[in-house]
Parts: C-alpha cells; sequence; structure tokens
C-alpha cells in the first residue's frame, strides 16, 4: 500500500488575487477526502481472515490511523438476537487502555456499528469509531503523550464475547499521523531577512522562534500555509494539531505560546514585528502561495490569532479559532498584554468579557473564510460560545464562513478527531446541564476539522 511520503509595515499589498478559484464539492465529498488523507497511514484493514464466522470487517483499502474519521465498520455472521460485547483494548510499554460497548444482533446477522444504538457503553449514539476514541487508560502528559498517540503504531484489539466466549477478534495498527514528520526550528537569524522591521531588541539572534511543518502533498507543487500561534492545552498544541494540517496540503509555521495556569490567558507576549518576518518568510518560500496564507490559535491563543489577522489584513487570507476570548486577555500580572506593537502593549483586559459586537476585535478586514467553534460546556471558558457570537456578529454573514457552537462539548473541540486526549469522562444520558458529553465533544472535533479542511483543500486545489 502507498504511504505518504516525505517530508515593518505589514500593510504591503500582496500580489493579487487573480486567479480563479474552483468552486469547492459538497461537503460529504470533502469528509472523504479528508477521511482519505487521514486514514492513508496504517496497515491496509482487509475485509475478513476467513470466508465463514463472526469477524470484523472493513470495505477494500480501508488503511487505519490514531486520528480516527467515521469509516464503516462491522461485525458479520453474528448470531441474531444475540447480545455481544465488545472490548477495545491497547496495551503498549507505557500501559493498557480498554473501552467496551454492548450490543444486539439484528435478525440479518450483521452488526453495523456505523448505525447501531450502543447499550452499557462510554457513548450514546451509534458511532463506527466509538471504541477507539473512548479508551480509557493512563493519563499521559507532555512529550509523551504526542509521542504515544501521534508517533507510535499502537495495536488496537477488538474482541467480540457472547457471555464468556469469544465470537471474533481482530488487531488495528493505528499508526500515528506523524510518524515520519518532524518540524524544523527556525532561528532568529532565519527570520531577520524576512519582513522589513527591525526584531525587538531583546531577541537574541540564535533564539528559536519557531517551527517549520512541511506540507506532505506531492501532488500540489504550491500549497497554502498556516501561520500557527500554539495552543499548549494537551491535545491541542502544534504537535497535533500542525501534522494535521500539513496533511490536508498546508505548511506550517508555529509561533510558541506560554498558557497561564487558568487555561484562558497567555503568560508569554509575541511582538507584531515577529509576526510580520514570520508572514515575510512564509511568502518567501519557494512552494507556498502567499494569497492563501491563513492564521490559526485556539485556547489561550486564539486572542493572538484574531489580533494578527486584524493586524496583517493583506498577508492573512483567513482565520481557524476556537475555545478561546475574543479580545486580548492581560498576562497574570493584570497589566501587561500578550501582543505588542511597535514596542508597545496593546489595550487588554483583565478578564474575559462581557462579550458584544462592538467589544471584540474586529474581523471585517478578512476577506477569506473564517471557521470559529466553541463548545456549549466549556469548563475552562465558560463564556466561550458568547464570544464567537459576538465576534460573528461584528463580522456579519459571509459566504465561506463556518460558525460552530456544539452545545454538549467541553472545551478542547480541537483536538484532532478520533483521539482518546482531553475528552470530558461523564456518563453518557446525563441529565442536561450535568456536564460535557465526550462523543459530544468528539462530534465537535470532526466538524471542526471538515471546515478546515474544506478550506485548506479548496486552496490546494486552486
Amino acid at each position: 500500500m502507498r504511504r505518504w511520503g516525505g517530508d515593518g509595515d505589514g500593510r504591503r499589498q500582496p500580489p493579487a488575487r487573480s486567479r480563479p478559484r474552483r468552486p469547492v464539492a459538497a461537503l460529504t465529498a470533502v469528509v472523504a477526502t479528508v477521511a482519505a488523507l487521514a486514514l492513508a497511514l496504517g496497515g491496509c484493514a482487509t475485509a475478513a481472515d476467513g470466508p465463514v464466522g463472526p469477524r470484523f470487517v472493513t470495505p477494500p483499502l480501508i488503511h487505519y490511523t490514531s486520528v480516527l474519521w467515521p469509516v464503516p465498520l462491522q461485525l458479520v455472521g453474528g448470531e441474531p438476537g444475540s447480545r455481544l460485547r465488545i472490548t477495545a483494548t491497547l496495551t503498549d510499554g507505557r500501559g493498557t487502555w480498554r473501552s467496551s460497548a454492548t450490543y444486539t444482533v439484528p435478525a440479518g446477522g450483521m452488526l453495523d456499528l456505523a448505525t447501531a444504538r450502543p447499550q452499557l457503553a462510554p457513548f450514546a449514539e451509534p458511532d463506527s469509531v466509538g471504541l477507539f476514541w473512548s479508551l480509557d487508560g493512563p493519563e499521559l502528559s507532555g512529550t509523551a503523550l504526542a509521542t504515544h498517540w501521534m508517533h507510535d503504531t499502537l495495536p488496537v484489539t477488538l474482541a467480540a464475547f457472547d457471555a464468556d466466549r469469544l465470537v471474533a477478534s481482530r488487531t488495528f495498527d493505528l499508526q500515528g499521523l506523524a510518524d515520519d514528520l518532524r518540524p524544523h526550528t527556525l532561528y532568529t537569524r532565519d527570520l531577520e531577512g524576512a519582513g522589513t522591521s527591525r526584531f525587538p531588541r531583546e531577541t537574541h539572534e540564535d533564539q528559536p522562534v519557531a517551527q517549520f511543518w512541511k506540507a506532505t502533498s506531492q501532488e500540489r507543487p504550491i500549497t497554502p500555509a498556516v501561520l500557527m500561534f500554539d495552543d499548549p492545552a494537551p491535545g491541542a498544541s502544534a504537535a497535533f494539531a500542525a501534522p494535521l494540517l500539513a496533511r490536508f496540503g498546508a505548511s506550517v509555521l508555529v509561533l510558541p505560546v506560554s498558557s497561564a495556569p487558568d487555561g484562558v490567558r497567555a503568560s508569554s507576549v509575541v511582538d507584531s514585528t515577529t509576526v510580520e518576518h514570520a508572514l515575510a518568510w512564509l511568502a518567501a518560500q519557494q512552494g507556498i502561495d502567499a494569497r492563501d496564507v491563513f492564521v490559526y490559535g485556539t485556547g489561550v491563543s486564539e486572542p493572538l490569532a484574531l489580533w494578527a489577522a486584524t493586524r496583517f489584513p493583506t498577508r492573512v487570507h483567513g482565520l481557524f479559532a476556537a475555545g478561546g476570548a475574543p479580545q486580548l486577555l492581560c498576562l497574570p500580572s493584570g497589566s501587561t498584554a500578550p501582543a505588542f506593537e511597535d514596542g508597545a502593549g496593546l489595550p487588554c483586559r483583565v478578564g474575559p468579557g462581557p462579550d458584544s459586537a462592538s467589544s471584540v476585535i474586529p474581523l471585517g478586514g478578512v476577506d477569506g473564510p473564517v471557521v470559529l467553534a466553541c463548545g456549549g460546556r466549556d469548563t475552562v471558558l465558560a463564556s466561550a460560545c458568547s464570544g464567537q457570537a459576538a465576534l460573528a456578529a461584528a463580522r456579519g454573514r459571509r459566504a465561506g464562513d463556518s460558525i460552530q457552537n456544539a452545545p454538549r462539548a467541553g472545551h478542547a473541540v480541537t483536538v484532532p478527531p478520533g483521539l482518546p486526549v482531553a475528552l470530558p469522562r461523564g456518563r453518557p444520558g446525563a441529565p442536561a446541564g450535568s456536564g460535557a458529553d465526550a462523543q459530544a465533544t468528539e462530534q465537535a472535533r470532526v466538524a471542526f476539522w471538515n471546515a478546515v479542511a474544506q478550506i485548506v483543500l479548496r486552496a490546494t486545489r486552486s
């Protein structure tokens, strides 16, 4: 099977957007393309181990990776009316993760996990990959978390039991989305030739200032790019999001951002000069289309992405943001802004809200598509959805935008789909208002990344 290969002013007018843009296919077609991109990384999933007997099957040529988009998964040859407990088990050097769900086999003997409603499961609605993203096990952090879920190949065994009798079993090797990708560290000296302004005096020329992930597309010589303000939250950081964007066909330049303990405010400062040099460096790279540069920021970094999009409107085409405040929030000291222009800190709020169209960072100057998302049961930033609504109201309705409010989802709506990372562990079917729901959060992740993928794929095909 074929595997992925390889690898001053800020208001200068860019080259004219003269080339025609092809219309985007229907969302279902885009989702299928995205699924092919995200799934073509693991070992082949053949239809069956044998011609008879209960067995797990998937369509021919479907591949699995640790980033799982919903794809068909069925158990065929089951005894009609029997009640099966299906377990998922992952064991490696870091520990053991498990999940399970009970199903009743339909009259035809074929159990379709995409349409069958589970019983006694950590998810309430039909989900063909629910047993993968609901795996529960050791809590990893930092580098170990990203290495495990994004770089390692993980054997997950599905087993079906009728009472204590094993009736079917199959192991899926989930290959991490970033297993063959590594970022390139950029230093001040790498960016100093780009842009027209001088770096702040305190910036040392040998200081690492960014990481660059090269787009993996081998068929498109010219690719879009994403300037990412890193969200250090588990699963939402550049170690997770940047490889996914690279798989979609976008080159990604990541600027580091540190988080305050509350997970709402940044604890580090970004200067407009650094952003200007980063955008100029991207525009100067062979193979990157300067007309299709997007900014990305979630959680503590969303305000920085909003600010950058409005500070450099002629260099930024679109915006992806979620789960953060719609205004610049002061650092924990309460007096310093996380964004500086011309060496001076910008006005900032000590805390988020109240949110209104007149109080948020204006996005009217962003001429391309905007994706905004939030979880209605965000316990990190309770006002996340009111903030996104205020941003959308101030911008006005525009073709190509995607404004997403997932009422039952939690904070971490931008973790790549399929990962059992940063999901709320509430009881499925719990009363409304009792907390965020894991399956709703997973569905919000799919919706967010589908919207982002649609935009990036359109840019790569233009």
